[in-house]
């Protein structure tokens, strides 16, 4: 059987990718592209909510018109001069273009224009190739503790008269010692 391949030959594919403010029309193209496991309508009720907020930009990454990759910052709500980068989206075929690099360089320039001075973001430990990504770029981990505490889903309901029995018990047993100084 003789298979026929088309001879090798140079195509000269040009193209471009431009990062710029998303606008409520990526919508369609954010969800196939960037965001599949939602829904369209969500991604557009999202990006629709955002636009409109003062404390957050969008942006994407644009190639012929098609949005192909997504980076959010968004001013934290405690410390108005730290950004918080999330969303960080890019269409697979692109990823190995350097599309994520010019999004964060973008979301720099942006976070600075809102006037932040520090950009961050959450990472669970156990996403290592990402955190190192972020740290290829710049970012460094910064010294946090967690904690956290599972509460008992099926605990034990009391009655308010209960409750009532318990603080009398508690006071009864306190008021003494507080009022004893001479302990």
């Amino acid at each position: 059987m003789e298979e026929k391949y088309m001879d090798n030959k140079d195509f000269d594919l040009i193209g471009s990718i431009k990062v710029r403010s998303a606008e409520e029309g990526d919508a369609g193209h954010l969800h196939t592209y960037c965001f599949p496991e939602k829904t369209e309508q969500e991604v557009a009720d999202d990006l629709t909510a955002d636009l409109a907020a003062d404390y957050i930009t969008r942006l994407v990454a644009d190639s012929s018109g098609y949005a192909v990759g997504h980076i959010a910052v968004k001013r934290h709500p405690l410390d108005d001069t730290i950004g918080q980068i999330s969303h960080l989206a890019v269409s697979g075929p692109f990823r190995l273009l350097g599309v994520a690099d010019h999004l964060i360089e973008a979301a720099e320039v942006a976070a600075t224009d809102m006037g932040l001075t520090t950009l961050e973001i959450e990472l669970s430990p156990s996403e290592k190739p990402v955190i190192q990504r972020y740290m290829d770029w710049g970012f460094s981990e910064k010294p946090i503790v967690t904690l956290h505490k599972m509460l008992n889903s099926e605990a034990e309901e009391t009655t308010e008269e209960e409750n009532e029995a318990e603080e009398v018990d508690e006071t009864s047993v306190e008021q003494p010692q507080l009022l004893d100084s001479s302990n």
